[in-house]
């Protein structure tokens, strides 16, 4: 299946889920305990899918679109040690802590078999 539109990307649509439930739950943390994790794992979170989205931009340059899913990669890495950050500080429960965890974890995984699949195309000569 060709993918003309980000929104149809699986691991695009994924990653915002999850960034929306990241924002959802650090809402929630009452302001004066707002700090560098809360900061933290929104940045990390929407990076996650906004390099998605900056990479499918350049998808017709091959390295350029594995770049950007490879810091997304690393963003899908950082946003579930935040959340251990917070749930340590008493910010975040446990079980949301895991639950980012496992899917941030699947995320990760996701992207980088997307990534090595891109790799792998071979260019169209002109």
């Amino acid at each position: 299946m060709l993918i003309t539109k980000l929104e149809d990307l699986r691991i695009y649509q994924l990653a915002v889920k999850l960034r929306d439930e990241v924002y959802e739950e650090v809402h929630r943390i009452p302001f004066y305990w707002k700090n560098d994790d809360v900061r933290q794992i929104k940045k990390s979170s929407s990076s996650a899918s906004a390099n998605i989205a900056e990479g499918f931009g350049r998808r017709f340059y091959k390295k350029d679109f594995a770049l950007f899913l490879s810091y997304s990669i690393g963003s899908s890495e950082e946003t579930p040690n935040h959340a251990f950050s917070l749930h340590k500080s008493g910010n975040m429960s446990l079980e949301k802590a895991e639950y980012l965890k496992k899917n941030y974890t699947n995320l990760f995984i996701k992207t980088i078999k997307f990534r090595n699949h891109q790799l792998k195309k071979t260019t169209p000569k002109a």
